[in-house]
């Protein structure tokens, strides 16, 4: 199998770090939904790059899965493919914790002049949202967010978000265009920067 990543200068002990902390996702924390997303963003990398088309499956998967460990930062594309965002509110609604930064919890509390205590709760580690699944500040009806000027700051990178481990990574939300096409483009990067590297 070539190997993208060494023609962009990643070691091969940094490669397999990302390989073992991939198939983590395979079967741990994410499981299931990991292997549905890495379908979904497979499929579409086929729908949208033609170049694709001549690897094997089991080369997709791998890239994929190990892409947003040590590929191109995500923020950076996140800013550039907003458009790919539907506003579907999936986020927004299917989301069973929301967790948020103890500024946040502060600042939409004086915002909205209430009580902290009333709009969050601190389970003994992370802040969260107390009305979740959906939101309580998400409109069904037009799937826009009512405080979205002051949302908090995990609202505003989504779908950025971090595993147990604490690696910023994308989240794996088959539903989640967004998600999905960032991804996407991540692997187009590196095929077509490690073709460059390599004189192809």
């Amino acid at each position: 199998m070539p190997n993208y990543f060494k023609a962009l200068g990643v070691s091969d002990a940094d490669l397999a770090v990302a390989r073992g902390l991939a198939a983590g996702h395979f079967s741990g924390q994410f499981g299931e939904k990991y292997k549905k997303y890495v379908a979904r963003v497979g499929a579409a990398l086929l729908e949208i790059y033609p170049p694709a088309h001549k690897l094997p499956p089991e080369e997709i998967i791998d890239l994929i899965s190990i892409i947003d460990i040590i590929g191109p930062d995500s923020r950076g594309l996140m800013k550039r493919l907003k458009e790919s965002c539907t506003g579907c509110g999936w986020c927004c609604s299917q989301t069973k914790r929301i967790v948020v930064d103890e500024e946040d919890t502060l600042r939409i509390s004086r915002k909205l002049k209430q009580r902290r205590e009333d709009l969050f709760i601190f389970d003994g580690k992370e802040w969260l949202i107390k009305k979740a699944h959906p939101c309580g500040w998400w409109n069904p009806k037009n799937g826009r967010c009512l405080i979205y000027a002051d949302r908090p700051h995990t609202c505003r990178v989504w779908p950025l978000g971090v595993t147990e481990a604490g690696h910023k990574t994308i989240q794996p939300m088959e539903h989640c265009n967004y998600a999905v096409m960032v991804t996407v483009n991540k692997v187009i990067w590196t095929l077509e920067n490690a073709a460059k590297q390599s004189g192809e």
